[in-house]
């Protein structure tokens, strides 16, 4: 009987282990993977996906450009411009912000002689006579409207042949042979009149003033002019002229030039 009972026991006990073992192995069994497929797009697609990831690219770069642009003009319009170098002779600059108290303010200029107005102001600044830069705007009005390379019409003045300067470079020289002019006119006691008339006469003409108090008139205009013409005249047909001659001048520059300039300015 214990025998029987030894048997049965141990049958049960094989039975489990063969179920736990069996269970066992079924974890223990490899996990089989689920394989990936790639899937080819056509050619056409991902052309046009490249197309767009550029465009997203561009776009970004023309966005930081913006904000770049946007600060470096907000801090150029916030910043004082010099419109005159420290050193420059006879003037250690003036900022652009600073207006200087013009001698006579230009009016009635063509629109072709303000458009240099900076260049004016540059030189002028740098001759040491900013307030004179709108009477220098009136001489270029007078002498070219604007519109002639040698704009100033100052080759002459530089020893060069006339109209063999460019723009600027008239403009210099115009601006430092009225500043010349300017100096020694003020030390013979000569008025602005006749110091603009020296600009078409040449600096002889303050010298010949000075003789009659540095004070213009047509009269002392006129009288050079006949002096140094030997009485010659031409035809001028100039309205001013016509209105007060019939329409003539001294064939030696032009007796009307301080009042031709003077009509664009009001002091």
């Amino acid at each position: 009987m214990a025998r029987k009972q030894q048997k049965r026991h141990n049958r049960g006990s094989y039975r489990r282990k063969s179920a736990h073992a069996h269970r066992s192995t079924r974890h223990m069994q490899p996990v089989r993977t689920q394989k990936t497929v790639r899937r080819c797009l056509p050619e056409a697609e991902v052309r046009r996906r490249q197309r767009a990831r550029r465009r997203q690219f561009a776009l970004l770069g023309l966005a930081v450009l913006l904000v770049v642009l946007i600060f470096a003009f907000r801090h150029l319009i916030s910043t004082p411009q010099q419109s005159g170098a420290d050193g420059d002779t006879g003037n250690s600059g003036t900022s652009a912000t600073e207006e200087v108290k013009q001698v006579a303010k230009a009016v009635n200029v063509y629109q072709s002689v303000m458009y240099y107005q900076p260049v004016v102001q540059k030189y002028a600044e740098q001759n040491g006579i900013p307030e004179y830069t709108d009477v220098l705007l009136a001489i270029m009005q007078v002498e070219s409207g604007g519109k002639l390379t040698d704009i100033m019409q100052s080759s002459g003045s530089a020893g060069l042949p006339n109209d063999s300067l460019e723009e600027e470079s008239s403009i210099r020289q115009g601006c430092t042979y009225f500043a010349h002019l300017l100096r020694k006119g003020k030390s013979l006691d000569c008025d602005l009149d006749c110091i603009i008339q020296a600009y078409n006469y040449g600096s002889g003409f303050l010298d010949y003033a000075a003789k009659f108090n540095g004070v213009y008139s047509t009269e002392l205009a006129e009288k050079f002019a006949e002096e140094q013409s030997g009485g010659n005249t031409v035809q001028y047909d100039n309205p001013m002229a016509v209105k007060e001659n019939g329409g003539w001048r001294y064939a030696y520059g032009n007796m009307f030039y301080a009042r031709l300039v003077k009509q664009y300015l009001i002091e």
